[in-house]
């Protein structure tokens, strides 16, 4: 193409507002300038596109078919450029979050409200599965962000960033006969424990230290909630495996007390994942900007 592109905009601007002036006022830039630019169209195409005559400008033969043509083309440009700035001003547009269950419940909900609140032409979507599948999603873009757990597995091209480190804990009821010993290793063998399912990625920190420490345990129940857990420990069922941070309040008012441990179970960390090519998501940034109190790393 010999001709500059800028060229048929102000010749589709001229046409819409009939005349050099509308045109300039609209693009913002001279008459002489405008009218320098349907002289080069002209040239360039070699034929006469415009009529002038004192009320303005009418389209010839050839300035007909040239409109014909690159009308619909332009249409879509406008409404691209304005889709855009609609975009940048949270006008519009989609999020797609993907967290599993515990993460969405105990952590991200006043985020997702508060965001909503903001924004309230943004679509939330979001995916609540495990964070392999998770993380697929976000590898071919249905999923633009990730919260999850480490350890975990997560490809290199995702950038990781640290929100708060979490900690495991036992927890019992006021009434259980557990609440006041201190707990070896071995006695986990004879807990009544209630504890997420074994491949569950919430539980790998336990399982790593069972395995480590040769403790083979039997579980009274396994659950895949973390909430029901939480309700089990409540209810006198058996001894939860929870996050402490997570069952705060509940532990600031005594419903429900932390077994004392000879030991230490690992820290975790709380994360969420982008893939490095997805970064620059207007959407996407401003719902982290919500997150900024807890960034360890970003």
């Amino acid at each position: 193409m010999k001709t500059n592109l800028e060229l048929y905009k102000v010749f589709y601007y001229v046409v819409k507002n009939r005349s050099i002036t509308g045109a300039s006022n609209e693009l913002m830039v001279s008459q002489p300038a405008v009218t320098k630019s349907i002289k080069v169209l002209e040239r360039d195409l070699n034929t006469t596109l415009f009529n002038r005559n004192k009320t303005g400008v009418t389209l010839t033969n050839a300035g007909e078919l040239l409109y014909n043509k690159i009308k619909k083309s332009m249409d879509l440009i406008i409404s691209a450029e304005e889709d855009i700035t609609s975009l940048n001003n949270m006008e519009q547009g989609t999020i797609n979050i993907g967290a599993g269950n515990t993460i969405m419940q105990r952590y991200l909900m006043p985020y997702i409200r508060e965001f909503h609140e903001l924004y309230p032409n943004i679509n939330v979507i979001v995916h609540t599965v495990v964070t392999p599948e998770l993380i697929k999603r976000a590898q071919v873009g249905l999923v633009d962000i990730v919260f999850t757990h480490l350890p975990n597995d997560v490809p290199s091209n995702f950038k990781i960033i640290k929100l708060k480190k979490l900690h495991d804990i036992l927890v019992v009821n006021k009434d259980s006969k557990y609440k006041d010993k201190t707990i070896s290793k071995n006695d986990l063998k004879e807990l009544p424990l209630v504890l997420l399912p074994f491949d569950a990625s919430n539980r790998k920190n336990f399982n790593h230290f069972c395995s480590t420490n040769n403790i083979v345990i039997n579980p009274l129940m396994e659950i895949g909630n973390d909430l029901i857990i939480e309700d089990c420990a409540l209810n006198g069922l058996g001894v939860g495996l929870v996050v402490r941070e997570y069952v705060k309040n509940n532990l600031d008012n005594k419903n429900l007390f932390e077994l004392k441990t000879s030991f230490n179970l690992k820290e975790k960390d709380l994360v969420y994942l982008i893939d490095s090519n997805r970064m620059n998501n207007t959407i996407v940034n401003n719902f982290i900007k919500l997150l900024e109190h807890d960034l360890e790393v970003i």
